[in-house]
């Protein structure tokens, strides 16, 4: 037991192996199934959005259609037609179709978030149902442009449910 170099008997240093990537911890299996669970929720989440406003932007269209035309007595009926049909199309339970002009307005100034269609309801109805007086062509335009503006106003920002309607 005597060695002259009781050194050379010493093995040197053994490093542990490196610590592998995979498999993770099972804390972060659970961190990754949660992460998975909440992009399907978002993607869903979305994809129902999306599919909720297509009304909003068919009728957007529909209105750029109807402003590009330059008859102001027939821009106003196919814009009320249009305000009609997406109503409609919102508020299946409130029968939209069958109100007067009056009753339609308010309705529509019911559903919206700010104060619109806030013009002289007499000279609307001449417009809507009078024949087109060369003279007032005028005054069809500035009322046209008036609905035009409230009815994009409406589209994008009106509420979607009322009392006993659906919600989109």
């Amino acid at each position: 037991m005597n060695n002259e170099d009781p050194l050379s008997e010493l093995r040197d240093i053994h490093l542990p192996d490196a610590i592998s990537m995979w498999p993770p911890a099972p804390g972060w299996f659970l961190i990754i199934a949660l992460a998975i669970i909440a992009l399907l929720w978002l993607v869903r989440k979305l994809s129902h959005r999306h599919r909720s406003r297509l009304y909003r932007r068919q009728a957007l269209q529909q209105l750029q259609l109807i402003i590009d035309q330059d008859i102001p007595s027939w821009q106003l009926q196919q814009l009320f037609t249009l305000l009609r049909q997406t109503a409609h199309s919102i508020y299946e339970a409130a029968d939209t179709s069958s109100l007067g002009v009056d009753d339609f307005i308010n309705f529509l100034q019911s559903t919206s978030h700010s104060h619109l269609f806030d013009c002289d309801r007499k000279s609307l109805k001449m417009a809507l149902y009078a024949s087109t007086d060369e003279e007032k062509i005028g005054d069809y335009q500035q009322l046209c442009s008036v609905i035009a503006r409230d009815t994009r106003h409406w589209i994008l920002q009106h509420r979607i449910s009322l009392s006993g309607t659906k919600t989109c």
